[in-house]
């Protein structure tokens, strides 16, 4: 989901601009969280879907801001934007891209309460399925980035962002699972029950 809107420059350079961060290829990843307590290693899961996709799709991006929604401010949390026709809860959201605007740089925020909500922690100690739990929603707002800054099209934003998603997560999950792919179509059958209902549940939220 991307946000026109730039917040207040002090936000920015307190998530954009900070010691003590981890880089991978170039962009800075960085935790910052308001009581909660990730279930997952999410810098290093973050970090290895970044180095699993072409390095020149990342070009121009500085920061990736992983965080819950209880970090968001009192008057973003009230906020709604709008996507795909219709009005969301800024609260309810599981990402934003943020385009380079006035001097500040170009950056994703992941809200990973929100993200994880549906999926079962159980599932989620399963590699592919935690990539791919998180990479619904990072690449998604990769390819906002995508759009805006390397092929640009005049089509709708989120359709726009969801294909690029589709065909990052296709580049990352062939190459990072290839010894998989034999047996993907019986994993498939058996995990895409899964997937599916908890894409439904995303749908569902307010």
């Amino acid at each position: 989901m991307r946000i026109i809107e730039t917040i207040d420059r002090k936000t920015i350079q307190y998530l954009v601009g900070s010691s003590n961060m981890k880089k991978s290829h170039g962009v800075i990843i960085r935790e910052a969280y308001k009581d909660y307590s990730p279930p997952i290693r999410t810098q290093r899961t973050v970090d290895l879907l970044l180095n699993g996709i072409p390095k020149k799709r990342l070009n121009g991006l500085h920061t990736i801001v992983i965080t819950n929604s209880a970090n968001l401010s009192h008057d973003t949390r009230r906020g709604k934007i709008k996507s795909q026709g219709r009005k969301v809860h800024i609260v309810h959201s599981n990402g934003f891209y943020y385009g380079k605007r006035l001097g500040d740089p170009a950056w994703i925020q992941l809200l990973l309460d929100n993200i994880l909500e549906p999926w079962p922690k159980c599932v989620l100690r399963i590699p592919f399925m935690r990539d791919l739990a998180v990479s619904d929603t990072l690449f998604h707002e990769l390819g906002h980035h995508i759009h805006t800054t390397q092929e640009p099209q005049h089509k709708e934003p989120e359709g726009v962002a969801d294909t690029w998603r589709k065909r990052l997560q296709g580049y990352y999950f062939r190459r990072r699972y290839w010894y998989l792919m034999p047996l993907f179509a019986v994993l498939w059958v058996i995990l895409r029950p899964i997937y599916w209902i908890i894409k439904k549940h995303k749908k569902k939220k307010p």
